[in-house]
C-alpha cells in the first residue's frame, strides 16, 4: 500500500516481489506517476488504484479480513529484532509523538489510547 508513489515507485519496485501488486491510495490533486515501464515489466508487476469512497462495505470487510489473515501468518513482522523498531507515546503525548516523526525517527511511531494494562 503506497499513499506517495511518485516518490517511492524506485523503493516498491526494488522490494516488490515478481507477481507483486502496488496499491495506490493517495495522490496530491495534479500529480502524475512516471511508471518505470522495464522494471514493471520484468517483474510482471500489477498496479491497483484504490478510491476509498468508492469501495463498498463488503469490500472494505474482505480486504480488512485479508490484512488481518495476513497478519496472523506474520506477513509484517515488527520490532527492534526485524529492524523496525516501535516507539510508543500515551495519548496525552501526541505532540511528542508528532515531534518523532518529524524528526524522521526510525521504525513505527505509534500512540496509544487505552493505558496499558
Amino acid at each position: 500500500m503506497d499513499v506517495n508513489a511518485p516518490a517511492n515507485i524506485e523503493t516498491d519496485l526494488q522490494i516488490l516481489k515478481p507477481g507483486g501488486t502496488i496499491s495506490i491510495y493517495a495522490a496530491n490533486p495534479g500529480e502524475s506517476l512516471t511508471v518505470p515501464i522495464r522494471e514493471s515489466m520484468t517483474k510482471n508487476v500489477r498496479y491497483q488504484f484504490i478510491l476509498t469512497y468508492t469501495v463498498t462495505d463488503d469490500q472494505k470487510r474482505h480486504a480488512v479480513a485479508a490484512v488481518a489473515e495476513a497478519l496472523a501468518a506474520g506477513a509484517l513482522r515488527v520490532g527492534e529484532e526485524h529492524g523496525l523498531p516501535l516507539t510508543r507515546f500515551p495519548l496525552e503525548q501526541t505532540s511528542a509523538a508528532h515531534d518523532a516523526v518529524e524528526q524522521e525517527t526510525i521504525g513505527k511511531v505509534l500512540i496509544d489510547v487505552m493505558p496499558a494494562t
